[in-house]
């Protein structure tokens, strides 16, 4: 029977049940957790009479609600079944929307709230711009299955099967993430090609989130795939240069952290590092690994960092030298001339400051 048939008669009072963040439409199913005091006793009194109920959006969201913060236009339903709730004692309902209605007065007595309703018809002419849209419709929802795991396929069949443009915007729109102010707008206005216009909007939002998750997924997806390539090869990678006694070496280990405290120069520091680099990749037993290895020791030892008090001493040297060198005496002597050179300069530099100063 449709909502709007002229021979259906419904009460003018009926128990008012508060809806928050959820608007119920004529022609669907709706479950319900009812858990206030002054619901229960609505859907209650429901129940002990014809089992119809008026059913209303809160728009403004408080415990105990007041006349002034429900909508007047609401949808006059039928409680289908009902359980109680394991604890708590609220309880679970479904409802039939079966009418949309518009309260004329909502009163509240204590716990209990009642509204004086009249059923607000809903004209359905099929124009072509309503067939138009109603074929959009369809060609949205195929769109959406296509693109989403998440939505039954026998939703297809379902929604094929609906002819009633009002049935399916009711029905669309109870299905997507609206929100309930959305949704009570759909239910308030009294055109129906305003209202597939509204749930073909909603519906186009909705896919367009769709393939923006999945583009992202398998963006994701693919990035996680390349770090699980690149893990899986360094770790044959390792294996294999364990395998032949190239693996990571706890010597090469020391010498970096040598290097790292050497306070190297930045240019030797650049050359330390690298030749560490080709000492991890060769096997112990390699000639060219021994000379790197020295060498590498000896920039390790030499002062980099350490400064001492120049000795210019060509007398001293000469001695120091003989006792430490056999014969080279050409090599000695050209020792000596060079800090007999160094210390003349240093000397001419002190006289030429003492001279200025003189002057001064």
């Amino acid at each position: 029977m449709s909502p709007d048939d002229p021979g259906r008669t419904y009460p003018s009072e009926l128990p008012t049940l508060a809806l928050r963040e959820t608007v119920v439409f004529p022609l669907t199913l709706q479950p319900l957790a009812v858990s206030r005091p002054i619901s229960v006793d609505s859907v209650n009194r429901a129940l002990a009479s014809d089992r119809l109920v008026f059913l209303t959006w809160q728009a403004v969201d408080r415990e105990e609600p007041e006349a002034s913060d429900l909508k007047t236009v609401g949808t006059i339903a039928a409680i289908r079944q009902m359980a109680k709730m394991p604890a708590g004692g609220g309880i679970h309902v479904i409802v039939e929307g079966v009418s949309r209605a518009r309260a004329e007065v909502i009163t509240r007595t204590g716990a209990s709230l009642r509204a004086t309703v009249s059923p607000a018809p809903e004209p359905v002419d099929r124009s072509l711009e309503v067939d138009a849209y109603l074929r959009r419709l369809y060609e949205l929802i195929d769109r959406a299955l296509s693109v989403t795991s998440g939505l039954s396929q026998e939703l297809r069949s379902l929604v094929a099967g609906i002819d009633d443009p009002l049935r399916l915007a009711y029905l669309l729109s109870s299905l997507l993430d609206i929100k309930a102010e959305e949704k009570q707008q759909i239910l308030e206005s009294d055109s129906l090609l305003t209202k597939l216009q509204s749930v073909a909007t909603a519906l186009n939002r909705e896919i367009a989130l769709l393939e923006l998750k999945n583009k992202i997924e398998t963006e994701a997806q693919a990035e996680m795939t390349d770090a699980q390539r690149q893990y899986y090869l360094r770790q044959q990678l390792k294996a294999i240069q364990d395998e032949l006694g190239e693996g990571e070496k706890p010597e090469a280990q020391e010498l970096r952290k040598r290097v790292a405290e050497g306070k190297l120069p930045e240019a030797v520091l650049s050359v330390a590092n690298r030749e560490i680099d080709r000492l991890e990749r060769m096997t112990p037993a390699s000639l060219e690994y021994q000379m790197i290895r020295t060498y590498i020791d000896w920039v390790l030892d030499v002062p980099w960092a350490t400064a001492t008090e120049d000795r210019l001493d060509p007398v001293a040297a000469r001695t120091v030298l003989d006792e430490d060198h056999y014969d080279l005496d050409k090599v000695k002597e050209r020792i000596v001339e060079y800090l007999a050179v160094r210390k003349l300069r240093v000397e001419r530099g002190l006289v030429d400051v003492l001279f200025m100063h003189d002057i001064g």
